[in-house]
């Protein structure tokens, strides 16, 4: 393994210390662990990627804000 310096703020630091401690485990231990994570992991997909199926998908006029309201105060 090669070693890296990092320059993090004081209360990162104490976090870090208290999770090493909590987790009886190195900080290196941590930092590699949180970098495999949030590093290596896909992309979380947008909501336009959940929803795309539904993207077109109501039937009524092209331009919704021409129809007649009605029971909205405006009778």
């Amino acid at each position: 393994m090669e070693a890296v310096t990092l320059k993090m703020e004081r209360k990162q630091i104490e976090l870090l210390k208290e999770r090493a401690k909590v987790l009886g485990r190195s900080q290196a231990a941590i930092v590699r662990d949180l970098i495999d994570t949030h590093l290596t992991s896909k992309k979380r997909p947008s909501l336009h990627d959940l929803a795309k199926e539904y993207c077109g998908s109501v039937a009524g006029p092209a331009n919704m804000s021409t129809r007649k309201l009605t029971g909205y105060g405006r009778d």
